[in-house]
């Protein structure tokens, strides 16, 4: 039997398909593809004088840091997809780490580090946090923020397939403060580290795709409680 190999042959045209989405990455391929128009450090760096810049100065007490990126951006698009999606399963992680920040002031200066999951909403309602851990409400995310970690919950609406396990889930980010050089129960920083999560956070809203825009305002940090008991 003979096969054409003509421009015209099915063959040709199989070819051809498949070079298209070679060259796309993302036009015939799953979501689960990363896009190729994210900088690398796109959910990390941050320029000199913006706020974020300005508020970890503050929060980690030093006068510069050092940036390690621990997933490239689209990369990490790619892991957040899989996680939400649970598929396929060897590829699942409990959480991803996106960045961490050294303080320059010494090895035992201490570090921050940001990690991203997707949370049940009933973890919102958790009560607990060591005491003085103040719980706030910012343009519709939740969060809550200690001496040493605090957390955001946000709404993040996907589209496509993830449109579904988008809404019976959260994305919860976490930035965790060690060595931090502030003051037992400093209600200050607590109120600092939120906003710099949050505007941290809405970098990775825009890099996942979220179509309701959950963080596009400006945060306006005030905590619901002055703090939990001891």
């Amino acid at each position: 039997m003979r096969i054409d190999s003509g421009r015209g042959s099915l063959p040709w045209r199989l070819l051809a398909a498949v070079g298209a989405c070679v060259v796309t990455l993302t036009a015939c391929g799953s979501s689960e593809e990363p896009s190729a128009e994210l900088a690398d450090d796109f959910l990390c760096a941050m320029e000199a004088k913006s706020p974020e810049h300005e508020q970890l100065l503050r929060i980690m007490r030093a006068d510069s840091y050092t940036s390690q990126v621990d997933h490239r951006a689209a990369r990490f698009v790619e892991g957040m997809q899989i996680n939400l999606r649970g598929e396929p399963e060897y590829r699942v992680t409990p959480s991803i780490r996106a960045c961490v920040f050294f303080r320059n002031n010494g090895r035992e200066a201490g570090q921050t580090t940001l990690t991203y999951t997707w949370a049940p909403p009933a973890d919102v309602e958790k009560p607990g946090g060591p005491a003085g851990t103040r719980r706030y409400r910012l343009n519709g995310a939740r969060g809550t923020s200690e001496d040493t970690a605090t957390s955001l919950f946000v709404r993040c609406d996907l589209p496509g397939d993830l449109e579904e396990p988008s809404k019976k889930m959260l994305l919860r980010a976490d930035a965790s403060f060690t060595l931090n050089p502030g003051a037992v129960k400093d209600h200050g920083t607590q109120d600092q580290q939120m906003s710099w999560l949050y505007l941290m956070t809405r970098r990775t809203t825009e890099a996942l795709g979220c179509a309701n825009e959950p963080l596009a305002e400006d945060p306006v940090v005030k905590p619901l409680t002055e703090g939990t008991p001891s």
